[in-house]
């Protein structure tokens, strides 16, 4: 993932400038040379941070499209060494 790197104290000059940045990419910004903050926009956030469920809870999601098919590829062994 690309990311951009501004210092804190040009980020206190200009905030608007970081907001664009952060519109195109993750804003890493740093205190002292090290990273502090991390600043990105709303859309990523909901899109890569939003609370994640477990397997039963999405089994019971009444959401859910119930006219998927599941299919899943066939595995073949055949040619795998067996060691004992």
């Amino acid at each position: 993932m690309r990311m951009s790197y501004m210092t804190s104290a040009v980020f206190n000059q200009n905030p608007s400038k970081a907001k664009k940045k952060a519109d195109e990419h993750p804003l890493v910004i740093t205190d002292h040379g090290l990273e502090s903050y991390v600043l990105f926009s709303y859309s990523d956030f909901q899109e890569h941070w939003r609370e994640r469920r477990n397997l039963l809870d999405a089994l019971r999601d009444p959401s859910a499209r119930a006219d998927l098919e599941f299919e899943p590829g066939s595995v073949d062994f055949a040619e795998r060494p067996v060691e004992f």
